[in-house]
C-alpha cells in the first residue's frame, strides 16, 4: 500500500466529503468454523472470516486466506452510493450496519462485504478474488467518477481512523 498519492490531510480530507479507494490487501484473513472472539464476521452457519491488520492470531482450527482474496476498502459518505452502482445489494445503514457482512456479486464478481466503519466515516471491505482485483478497482474508480472518488495511502487511513 502506497504511503500517499498526494497529501495524507488532502486524501483524508477527500474521503470525509465524499469517497475515497484503498486496497489494503495486506491484512490478515482467516477462514473458520469457530466463532472468533473478535475481528469476526459471520459468513454463514459455523463459517466465519476473521480480518484484521497484522499481526493477527488465526482462531482455533482456521485457515488463513489472506492470500486469496484482495482487500479494497471503500470510505466515505458517498461509498453507498458507488456500491449501489456495482451491486444490487441494498447497503443502507439499516441493512447493512457497521460491524455486518454480506455475500454479493459486485462489478459481475462474487465479493464478501464487510462494513467496518472508520471513526465517523462509513467504510467497506471488499474482498474479491486476486485475479478480479484489478478490474473491480477500475470498476470502483468508474462507478464513482461522479463522486469524485480517488485512491488513497496508508497515511490518510491513519488519519480517518483518528
Amino acid at each position: 500500500m502506497p504511503a500517499s498519492f498526494e497529501t495524507p490531510e488532502a486524501e483524508a480530507a477527500a474521503v470525509r466529503a465524499s469517497a475515497g479507494l484503498a486496497d489494503v490487501s495486506y491484512r490478515a484473513k482467516f477462514d473458520g468454523k469457530n466463532a472468533p472472539e473478535r475481528n469476526g464476521w459471520t459468513l454463514g452457519a459455523r463459517h466465519y472470516l476473521t480480518a484484521g491488520d497484522p499481526p493477527l492470531e488465526a482462531p482455533p482450527g482456521a485457515t488463513e486466506v489472506t492470500s486469496v482474496y484482495a482487500n479494497l476498502l471503500l470510505a466515505g459518505p458517498k461509498s453507498r452510493a458507488v456500491l449501489g452502482k456495482l451491486t444490487s445489494l441494498r447497503v443502507s445503514d439499516d441493512r447493512l450496519p457497521n460491524g455486518a457482512c454480506a455475500q454479493t456479486s459486485l462489478a459481475h464478481v462474487h465479493a464478501i462485504l464487510l462494513r467496518e466503519d472508520l471513526a465517523q466515516t462509513a467504510a467497506y471491505h471488499v474482498l474479491i478474488s486476486r485475479e478480479y482485483a484489478e478490474s473491480v478497482w477500475e470498476a470502483m474508480l468508474h462507478a464513482g467518477h461522479e463522486y469524485h472518488l480517488r485512491p488513497f495511502g496508508w497515511k490518510a487511513l491513519e488519519l480517518l481512523k483518528a
